[in-house]
């Protein structure tokens, strides 16, 4: 039983560890939505919450770093007392988020391992609640001899650190979002299979669940309900382009040829020290139609353009979305008939020729 805790423990939260931080914005966003909800519904503590909210980077990095530095010490058994009450206390507060979460409805998607699996908040808890079970028997059975391994621990920090650090610079190295590389936008905008339902009727007094509609003229319809309405469900359900006061539909428009868009979602928020750079490789660029796309004011967009000289129109769309589509800020975009082509970070911009290539 301690071999098979150990091993599952050190595996689940290595796994976890790594997946958020290959994706170390997608963890800070969902820890800023944590804080956000929790200013709100404890008011008393607003100000508590609302002061990791700038932090949340940080955070992200750290927490997701810490799951990898306790499955390598455990793992190596390194100071496996301290080792473990550690892991009651990361799971305690893992734990206390994903109630949180189920029980209020308040964070429907926890982001325990990022985009690559999705768990519903009571899933997520009791699986915070298994973890801690293994950690349970694990502080229970006989310990084995501390073994002075704290160099790999150290080691293993180290880099976890610079992997989160490297992926919030340099994008996700593993990309789980629907607008990756190769996804077709227009394919993810539509149901994955049709949708199926039973149906409640009242046959002969009595209710009966059916997979389908019955062909007795006397069944009484009680109710119907979706039986794969997840699995259905499209994979982007809100991508849409706009300019205010135009009644053209750039969210079709952008599936039409090559596209490279320039995303920023916040012109506060952003590595503004790349526009110079994007403005000059863009002039290199042929047949390419370029979109700057941000969800700021238009007043804030339109002040950025005439600071930069930048000749390409501007769009808006809703933050979320742009946040989905690259984890940089500007980010670059690049789509060919609503196929994704390219993503760029603003700390690893391309030349106007690798622009060109990845369109063939």
């Amino acid at each position: 039983m301690t071999k098979i805790a150990k091993i599952l423990l050190v595996g689940i939260f290595l796994f976890s560890g790594l997946i958020k931080l290959n994706d170390p914005i997608g963890t800070q966003l969902k820890l800023e939505e944590y804080f956000e909800v929790f200013s709100v519904d404890f008011a008393f503590m607003a100000g508590f919450w609302q002061f990791w909210i700038p932090y949340a980077l940080v955070l992200s990095i750290l927490l997701s770093s810490l799951e990898i530095v306790l499955a390598v010490a455990l793992a190596l058994n390194y100071r496996i007392k301290q080792t473990l009450y550690a892991f009651v206390g990361i799971l305690a507060f893992f734990g206390f988020l994903t109630f949180y979460s189920a029980y209020f409805n308040k964070v429907t998607d926890c982001g325990c391992f990022g985009e690559t699996i999705k768990l519903t908040p009571w899933t997520s808890f009791l699986k915070d609640v298994f973890l801690l079970v293994l950690t349970a028997i694990l502080l229970i059975a006989k310990k084995p001899e501390d073994r002075k391994t704290g160099k790999w621990v150290i080691a293993t920090a180290i880099a976890s650190i610079a992997l989160g650090t490297f992926c919030y610079f340099h994008l996700p190295i593993s990309d789980g979002l629907p607008y990756a590389v190769g996804d077709h936008i227009p394919s993810n905008m539509k149901e994955r299979e049709p949708l199926k339902f039973t149906y409640v009727y009242k046959i002969k007094g009595v209710e009966t669940t059916l997979t389908e509609m019955p062909t007795d003229t006397t069944a009484e319809f009680i109710s119907m309900q979706a039986t794969n309405e997840k699995e259905a469900k499209p994979l982007i359900t809100d991508y849409q382009l706009w300019v205010d006061g135009d009644t053209t539909n750039y969210t079709q428009e952008s599936f039409k040829g090559a596209k490279l868009m320039i995303i920023i979602p916040n012109i506060h928020h952003m590595n503004e020290g790349a526009i110079p750079q994007i403005e000059q490789l863009t002039k290199g660029l042929k047949n390419i139609t370029v979109w700057l796309v941000s969800a700021s004011p238009d007043a804030e967009v339109n002040a950025l353009r005439h600071k930069y000289q930048l000749a390409f129109p501007a769009l808006s769309a809703d933050t979320k979305i742009l946040k989905t589509i690259i984890r940089s800020s500007p980010g670059l975009w690049l789509v060919k008939d609503g196929t994704v082509k390219g993503k760029w970070s603003s700390y690893s911009l391309p030349t106007a020729d690798e622009i060109q290539q990845s369109l063939e």
